[in-house]
């Protein structure tokens, strides 16, 4: 059963990220952590501890698999097997970087390389992932340092999610601790690819990396209530509670989530019977169920969770309840909610079956505490079993859909683009692709393409008539062959500049027909047939056609 909780207005910030000790590769151990968890004094950082290596609980996309998703092992030659699961080499779905392998012993597989990217003139480097537009994906990055371009501390970078700034990946506390770093997101795909970037920042001394990437599909009921059109939402905590140690993931969520063990000076009680997580939205997984943390007959239950604090923001709050009793017409408790003082759930009627209460854009900051009140005749004191909290992020602005697709198809006819022609082509805006200019204002638009002497070969694509915001086309001084593509849709077009290629083929009339063509520079290339008339005809305009081809 599904019940939502109140929603307050909106604000913002930061993401979460956790620490993962893995020890020598062993036969299928099972995943363990530490019973305290510490709140970095980065704002938003979550760590965890693993005092085992895990079966490493992600799992590779297959047609069959109950986990769906790629699972991607960065840096790797070829599918590796951790405890029984696979992962796929980074061919594929990256064109940039050079891979490391990391030198410390007995390090899993999937730790065992990086993808690390020294270019400095790129602006950021993407992975591309096919997805079904309008669907829901978790994803997950993992770094794992090792020392592996010889320094002693990790570097700072950016991550990025289809053109909105994410977080600042910082791994050093993690790393000079013994353990791996992971940033957690819950996204749905505005199209059929989504794109995860990283980007050097004002931090960044030396070359950015990732060591694992995930995206694990979900089922559209989850996280319900987000307006996932204008946000994401990245994971602060996610805990099972009345535990002490022990970490769930896949397979008991099928869904790769990490459920941390979380445990207060409350009593706990075993539960005695299961629920059906298909009833839940959330889908949770069975397991985070069979404890609860509770208390006496008509006493409060009083929990501060999650055990961080947290900045001031709006976030997505789920809780879960049980009753913990064999199911009965007496297997019931109600009781009220109330999340840092305010009311969450009036008059909550918890039974065997199980009850998830959610609030969107819960407006919290600090050391945040649930209360719940017992009603008056509830025969038993209240319980609460699991609890998840993620931060609402903000997505940006986007490049309209029509130029990211019409750029796409640019970078595949060059058959050597910039390595950072990935991604959204214009954000964020300091990462925006090499050579290329976006409008400043209203929507966001390709209004110029500067790629002079830049040693490009490849071809000039028909989809270039479709960046109708272009003013300035600067590709003079390459390597480029073919025709010279139509463009009478390019009606803001003022400068032309094609001198000094390979281009073959006769020069379009529609060229005479751009009023605003001040600038048109053909010349040494291997242009052959006549002087359109429209072009002969064409006043105001600085035409260069010659020398270098055969044209009259």
């Amino acid at each position: 059963m599904s019940v939502r909780g109140r929603s307050q207005g909106p604000e913002l910030r930061v993401p979460r990220f956790g620490g993962l000790q893995f020890q020598p590769d062993e036969q299928c151990p099972s995943p363990s952590s530490s019973s305290s968890s510490a709140f970095s004094p980065r704002p938003s950082m979550l760590l965890f501890h693993f005092l085992e290596k895990t079966r490493s609980p992600i799992s590779l996309l297959r047609e069959n698999s109950t986990c769906a998703g790629y699972y991607i092992n960065c840096g790797a030659s070829q599918e590796e097997t951790t405890g029984g699961i696979q992962w796929i080499p980074d061919e594929g779905f990256i064109n940039a970087g050079n891979v490391s392998k990391i030198g410390t012993p007995d390090i899993v597989p999937v730790l065992a390389t990086v993808r690390y990217f020294p270019d400095e003139s790129a602006r950021k480097y993407c992975y591309n992932i096919p997805v079904a537009r309008g669907a829901k994906y978790l994803i997950r990055s993992t770094y794992y340092y090792g020392g592996f371009d010889g320094g002693e501390k990790p570097p700072v970078f950016d991550q990025i999610i289809d053109g909105t700034k994410w977080s600042t990946v910082d791994t050093a506390e993690n790393y000079a601790g013994g353990l791996t770093a992971y940033y957690e997101i819950v996204v749905a795909a505005q199209g059929r690819t989504l794109s995860f970037c990283l980007a050097r920042n004002n931090q960044t001394t030396s070359s950015p990396f990732i060591s694992a990437l995930e995206l694990v599909s979900l089922e559209d009921s989850m996280y319900n209530g987000t307006d996932f059109a204008k946000y994401a939402l990245s994971t602060v905590a996610r805990h099972r509670f009345g535990y002490d140690g022990e970490i769930v993931s896949y397979p008991d969520d099928p869904f790769n989530r990490y459920w941390e063990a979380f445990t207060d000076s409350n009593p706990y009680v075993e539960c005695h019977s299961n629920v059906t997580p298909s009833e839940f939205w959330n889908r949770p997984p069975e397991t985070v169920f069979q404890r609860a943390l509770t208390t006496s007959r008509g006493k409060k239950l009083a929990v501060q969770w999650p055990p961080v604090t947290l900045p001031s923001a709006a976030y997505y709050v789920a809780l879960y309840f049980q009753d913990n009793r064999t199911p009965s017409p007496f297997s019931w408790r109600v009781f009220d909610v109330t999340v840092d003082g305010r009311e969450f759930y009036k008059g909550l009627n918890v039974s065997a079956e199980g009850v998830m209460v959610y609030g969107t854009q819960w407006s919290l900051s600090g050391k945040v505490e649930i209360v719940m009140t017992p009603s008056s005749d509830s025969p038993v004191g209240p319980v609460i079993n699991a609890g998840e909290i993620l931060q609402m992020v903000p997505f940006g602005e986007k490049t309209i859909t029509r130029d990211v697709i019409s750029m796409e198809e640019l970078a595949r006819n060059l058959k050597n683009p910039p390595p950072d022609w990935r991604g959204d082509p214009c954000l964020p805006r300091q990462h925006s692709w090499t050579g290329v200019s976006c409008s400043q204002s209203g929507s966001i638009r390709i209004v110029g393409l500067n790629l002079t002497n830049f040693g490009l070969s490849g071809s000039l694509p028909s989809s270039i008539n479709n960046l109708t915001a272009l003013s300035n086309i600067w590709l003079s001084g390459n390597n480029l062959s073919g025709p010279i593509p139509e463009m009478s849709s390019l009606r803001n077009l003022v400068s032309l500049h094609l001198e000094d290629n390979q281009l073959s083929g006769s020069i379009p009339s529609s060229l005479g027909g751009l009023e605003n063509l001040k600038e048109i520079y053909l010349q040494n290339n291997k242009l052959t047939g006549n002087v359109p008339e429209s072009l002969k005809k064409k006043a105001g305009a600085d035409i260069k056609l010659g020398p270098g081809n055969q044209i009259d």
